[in-house]
């Protein structure tokens, strides 16, 4: 048998070696060992197949998070200027709540959202020709922003001061005349749309000019929001310290209406003869005279001290008899004694 490139040497050697294969076969334990290691390598090669694939899979997204980083910020840019209805629109709204979740501070977040409402009216004053549903849904994200931005103002001004105040009132007098400003431009279709954000504005200049007459009160506000935030309280405006100093002192009670007495009749007093006194009868002391007339009174009469004393016992003289005349026309009067 002639093979090319073979020699007659090579051909003898490998036909013994199909011989001798033929003839020795491997134990079943030794097949068995194989098969085992066999089985082990491919079980570590699968193993280490997903963590490549893990490997290979991060790369792409982070080059794709690049991407849409990249994209992203020139789609801001590119949207800066866009309207509603354009294609990049909604990517400038998503720009802007972006902003805001990165604004920290309530009265940051607040002015946010007022100059977010007055962008919508920028927007609104940029439409040309375009449908009455852009125009409407313009006008309503307007009154969104501005009620949002509303509300943490009227919080912020009650808990520290009258600045806020100013600043929203003076807010929606402008806006106030940029809507008038574009009155004339809006299809028929959105004029709802129109009213009703210019009734939330005259709300809004109401509501700031309310709570700034209240901040010199003791109750400013209700304590019930709405929608605008803190609603002013109607009550009367007190002094913030009379309150607890009312309170504090229990309430006088008022005097009794007087009542009207008849003048009372002229009495005639009778005076008795004078007498000189002697020594043998000592002369009674006459009590003082009040302004009022008092009934005449009778003394009991007086032992003189030279009558005779009855022996054993010793009487005393009686207590004089008092007469108070009456306390109301028409009551007889009280005597005592």
């Amino acid at each position: 048998m002639n093979v090319p490139g073979w020699s007659a040497r090579d051909l003898e050697v490998i036909s013994r070696l199909r011989q001798l294969g033929g003839t020795v076969t491997p134990e079943a334990e030794a097949r068995e060992r194989i098969r085992k290691q066999v089985l082990q390598r491919l079980a570590e090669e699968e193993r280490r197949a997903p963590s490549k694939r893990r490997r290979v899979l991060a790369e792409v997204l982070a080059a794709a998070v690049a991407l849409v980083i990249a994209l992203g910020g020139l789609g801001l840019v590119l949207s800066k200027n866009s309207l509603p209805g354009d294609v990049l629109y909604g990517v400038k709204r998503a720009g802007e709540s972006a902003q805001l979740g990165l604004t920290f501070g309530d009265s940051a977040k607040a002015e946010k959202h007022l100059l977010f409402a007055s962008h919508r009216l920028d927007e609104l004053e940029a439409l040309h020709d375009a449908q009455a549903a852009h125009y409407s849904d313009t006008l309503a994200d307007f009154q969104h922003e501005a009620t949002l931005g509303t509300a943490q103002f009227t919080q912020l001004a009650v808990q520290g001061g009258g600045g806020h105040l100013t600043q929203l009132e003076s807010w929606a007098s402008e806006q106030q005349a940029k809507l008038t400003q574009v009155r004339s431009s809006l299809p028929g279709g959105s004029m709802d749309s129109y009213y009703a954000a210019s009734g939330l504005l005259d709300r809004i200049s109401t509501r700031a000019q309310r709570l700034t007459t209240r901040l010199n009160c003791a109750q400013i506000t209700t304590g019930v929001p709405d929608e605008l935030g803190a609603v002013p309280d109607t009550s009367e405006c007190r002094p913030p310290g009379q309150d607890a100093i009312t309170a504090s002192q229990p309430p006088l009670p008022l005097p009794p209406p007087p009542v009207s007495q008849p003048a009372a009749p002229a009495t005639t007093t009778t005076a008795p003869p004078s007498t000189t006194p002697s020594q043998s009868q000592p002369s009674g002391s006459v009590p003082p005279s009040s302004g009022m007339s008092t009934p005449p009174v009778f003394n009991p009469p007086v032992p003189a001290p030279t009558s005779p004393r009855t022996s054993g016992t010793t009487t005393s003289a009686p207590p004089p008899s008092l007469s108070i005349p009456p306390l109301f026309p028409g009551l007889p009067g009280v005597g005592i004694g």
